[in-house]
């Protein structure tokens, strides 16, 4: 990815990212646009879908949008979306195990799939470990709670049997491990509106458990671990939030009666409604999205006459567009986290904050061009190492470094790669 991202990396999503790229190549910023929204689109019908299976639509509609409310601070152009769905579809299989004692083998491929995808597919597991455990207490026959465990287990393999390996094991563990460095594996923000829609959620489901009095051990244990994922990080409440939905359903429809089957009316409705919400998307992505980031009109040429391979330091929330946008240049910061050595991630903290020695990082990386949000490194790089500011504006500022100030940065000793 660039000079100042030296560790090895092995992708965890690398499925999604060959039909989104493909999607630019084709549609442009549009075709992503309205590629989100399929995602998001299908996010409602496999939640509605897990949820309608174990409720009427007076339960499943509100179940729905509060869990989709839940979701939204991870709702964006990213591949976890499919996640937040895979999560609603596993929990509705293992349900419907509960209920008939049968195996859903179809869960093997999906994680399989969900494997090359996205790196949450271990969610898959952990339900599967649960729901095993609850069969077992539940005292479900021994061939149930062993086919059960078979799933699992073939579930465990399936992710080892991709095209990355058994090695996608060790990528995400070693994601887990470097937590403290992005916000989005911080503890969530109770105070937060998607944080409120989630323990309404959470308590909805705790009282309608409650009220319906016989409950199972594996829907018990289900919704304890859902508590579980929503405490462990902001990134985790929508999963935990399309965990809950369709544990809910049952329970709250248990007051209201029997749940009455899907008819053709119903399944029109909302299909048609998905397939008219995409069309009206289509309309309206390539007046609103067809466009890149606005920028300064000074950016793109200056940038564009800077020579490949280029060291620049940048802002770390800008990385992604620049990557984007400015591919032939050596970014210093960007949101591909996981090429970037423990060490190196230190080194993009203590130069965002200016802490102490944050002169000699800049020095030893040999940049000598700076494209910051107007902030505390760009102010300190003018004030104290005396960098010229070449562009201005509200919003971004390009510095470069005085004839006189020297690097310490070691030669390269390879050649920034070639962009094809």
């Amino acid at each position: 990815m660039s000079t100042f991202a030296t560790r090895d990396w092995v992708p965890t999503q690398w499925l999604s990212e060959i039909v989104m790229t493909r999607t630019e190549q084709w549609f442009g910023l549009a075709g992503l646009a309205w590629f989100s929204g399929l995602l998001e689109i299908l996010l409602f019908l496999g939640v509605y879908a897990a949820v309608r299976d174990r409720a009427e639509p007076l339960v499943a509609l509100p179940l729905t949008a509060v869990a989709l409310y839940s979701m939204q601070s991870g709702l964006s152009m990213r591949p976890q979306v499919l996640s937040y769905l895979f999560v609603a579809l596993v929990v509705a299989a293992w349900l419907r195990t509960v209920d008939d004692g049968r195996a859903r083998w179809w869960l093997v491929p999906l994680v399989w799939l969900w494997a090359m995808l996205h790196g949450m597919w271990p969610v898959a597991l952990v339900v599967g470990a649960v729901a095993t455990v609850g069969l077992l207490l539940d005292r479900r026959p021994r061939a149930v709670v062993l086919r059960s465990a078979g799933v699992t287990a073939a579930c465990a393999v399936a992710a080892a049997l991709t095209p990355v390996g058994p090695s996608l094991y060790g990528a995400v563990l070693t994601v887990g491990s470097r937590a403290r460095y992005f916000a989005e594996w911080l503890p969530p923000t109770w105070t937060s509106w998607s944080s409120i829609g989630f323990i309404v959620l959470f308590v909805a489901t705790l009282a309608g458990l409650w009220l319906r009095g016989a409950n199972t051990w594996t829907e018990t244990l289900l919704v304890a671990s859902g508590g579980v994922f929503a405490a462990y990080a902001d990134r985790t409440v929508p999963v935990a939030a399309a965990m809950l939905a369709p544990l809910a359903a049952a329970p709250l429809q248990s007051l209201l009666g029997r749940r009455s089957p899907m008819v053709a009316r119903e399944r029109w409705a909302v299909g048609g409604g998905a397939v008219a919400a995409l069309l009206a998307l289509g309309l309206a992505v390539p007046h609103t999205s067809a466009d890149p980031l606005a920028v300064p009109s000074w950016a793109d040429p200056t940038l564009d006459r800077l020579p490949a391979g280029t060291k620049v330091l940048d802002d770390w929330s800008l990385g992604g567009y620049l990557m984007w946008r400015y591919p032939r240049l050596d970014l210093m910061m960007h949101g591909y986290g996981d090429t970037f050595t423990t060490a190196e991630l230190d080194r993009n903290t203590r130069l965002l904050q200016v802490e102490p020695g944050w002169q000699d990082e800049v020095r030893a990386s040999g940049a000598r061009f700076a494209l910051l949000r107007p902030a505390l490194l760009s102010t300190e790089l003018v004030a104290q190492e005396h960098w010229i500011v070449v562009h201005q504006s509200d919003d971004l500022v390009l510095l470069r470094a005085p004839t006189s100030w020297r690097s310490s940065a070691p030669p390269v000793a390879r050649p920034f790669p070639p962009v094809t």
